[in-house]
């Protein structure tokens, strides 16, 4: 099937691509008898049978992906010099190309390519894969096709290899944003994440999962704070891989978002939720829509608790049982649902089933003579804890918008919810009945919403004093309280 008319070799790629995508194409394949060979006609010509190959026969060129957003930014530039260098990512043997530009994550493989501008243009030195843009007066929409700002048509055509020893390749072009946005608007009607705000602390494998399902959703901004870096350890149930250890999970998730969401705004803080460093995560609470907590500290959760009650910002935490038999999430609404302040103290067996993941877990809860054993839990059971951690985020972050999950508010109105995973000998779960054998009773696999009632007399969001005094009988307006001693400098 070897021909050097480039024509030819056009109309064979467009017949070929045609079936590859499984669509009518203006060009078929079939087989010259005189030639002995197979040829490329226009799809109404009158021949013989035509060629049986498949879809799967047919996808065999490469592909190199452009951002269509890029190519306009450097239009002027391309206009001044006719030609631009542009690396690419090289994936699967050079079966796809992908600008690097396009993600924040490249492949080992890197290879260096130019932008020219018509036929005639030399690529700089050392150009592996060139991509021609031919000016056509031919507007009907292609993947190839690329308007330039000037409202100009091009077509792009794609050369992989050295000088003499190049063949074609096909070229595409991603206007990333707007086909993002296509996708989600089945669901949001519109934009309406952009402008909105998270902020994530905690992230190991529920946090880190929530950040990038909102990031996909189109959550505009994050702000993220964790101390960790992610180890190999971390790698069976964390979002990020191998090749990310040792990085910071704060960096880890930064870039993951920017995979899924390239123009997602998102700060990153490495540094742990203490007493010392309350005044920077205040800041960032009160640029919140919305704050995700997944990290099992219990001094930080309640610190945590006391800032977005102050700046009534609604806090979702999420956390799973040991060995992640089940887990539970907390939605508090400030002053109007109860409090993770109210949750320790009505529910204290709850609060305290938590899952020691990794030692810096374990030292946090462990006795000075009796060490807590790290016992995680595989992460296909965290995830249905952290979808619905990420569910009651989002719901927050629209609870302003109409939009088609807006049903769902009459549906999540308990503050408490719990899931598990299995009947975890040894716990109050253990006899629950089989999941196939159950209607009416509670079972594993099944999310239950439970309602309890704020604590007048909480420290954190209720009125803790004067309870106190009408406990004790004592009269506030004549007491004296004592001050706070001073801090040393």
């Amino acid at each position: 099937m070897s021909t050097n008319d480039p024509q030819q070799q056009q109309m064979i790629r467009d017949a070929m691509k045609a079936i590859a995508e499984r669509k009518p194409g203006r060009t078929k394949l079939v087989y010259d008898k005189t030639q002995r060979t197979i040829v490329a006609v226009a799809a109404g010509t009158q021949t013989p049978r035509a060629l049986n190959i498949t879809a799967d026969d047919a996808d065999m060129f490469a592909v190199a992906t452009l951002s269509s957003r890029w190519l306009r930014e450097h239009w002027p530039q391309i206009m001044r010099d006719r030609a631009i260098a542009v690396p690419f990512s090289s994936w699967d043997d050079g079966d796809a190309f992908a600008q690097c530009d396009l993600g924040v994550q490249p492949s080992p493989s890197i290879v260096q390519g130019a932008v020219l501008l018509g036929d005639g243009v030399d690529p700089p030195q050392g150009t592996q894969l060139r991509v021609v843009l031919t000016a056509t007066k031919d507007s009907s929409p292609d993947a190839s096709a690329f308007i330039a700002p000037d409202g100009s048509s091009h077509r792009a055509h794609g050369w992989r290899g050295a000088s003499g020893r190049e063949e074609p390749i096909d070229t595409c072009f991603a206007d990333v944003q707007p086909e993002l946005a296509t996708r989600r608007a089945g669901i949001f009607e519109t934009t309406v994440l952009n402008d909105k705000s998270v902020f994530c602390i905690g992230l190991g494998t529920g946090g880190a999962h929530a950040a990038i399902e909102l990031a996909k959703c189109g959550v505009g901004r994050f702000m993220l704070v964790d101390r960790d870096r992610l180890s190999v350890g971390n790698v069976v149930r964390h979002p990020g891989g191998i090749s990310q250890v040792g990085r910071f999970k704060v960096n880890v998730v930064r870039d993951l978002i920017h995979e899924k969401n390239p123009d997602a705004q998102v700060s990153t803080y490495p540094v742990e939720l203490t007493y010392e460093n309350r005044e920077t995560i205040k800041e960032l609470v009160s640029q919140a829509g919305v704050v995700i907590c997944g990290t099992d500290n219990r001094p930080s959760k309640l610190l945590l608790n006391k800032l977005c009650i102050e700046a009534g910002v609604v806090a979702v935490y999420g956390g799973a049982y040991r060995r992640a038999y089940g887990g539970q999430i907390l939605r508090v609404r400030p002053r109007q649902s109860p409090c993770h302040q109210c949750f320790v103290a009505m529910m204290p067996d709850a609060a305290s089933d938590l899952e020691v993941s990794s030692t810096s877990d374990a030292d946090d809860i462990a006795y000075s003579d009796r060490p807590v054993a790290v016992e995680p839990g595989l992460s296909l059971d965290v995830l249905p804890i952290a979808n619905m951690l990420t569910k009651l985020a989002l719901l927050e972050l629209l609870a302003d918008k109409p939009t088609s999950l807006s049903i769902l508010n009459r549906d999540y109105t308990a503050p408490w919810y719990r899931w598990l995973n299995r009947p975890e000998p040894g716990t109050e779960y253990a006899s629950w009945p089989p999941l196939s054998d159950s209607i009416d009773e509670m079972t594993i696999n099944r999310w239950y919403g439970i309602y309890f009632d704020r604590d007048p007399g909480c420290s954190a969001c209720g009125d803790f004093n004067s309870t106190i005094a009408a406990e004790y009988g004592l009269d506030l307006a004549s007491a004296t309280l004592p001050s706070s001693p001073a801090k040393d400098h």
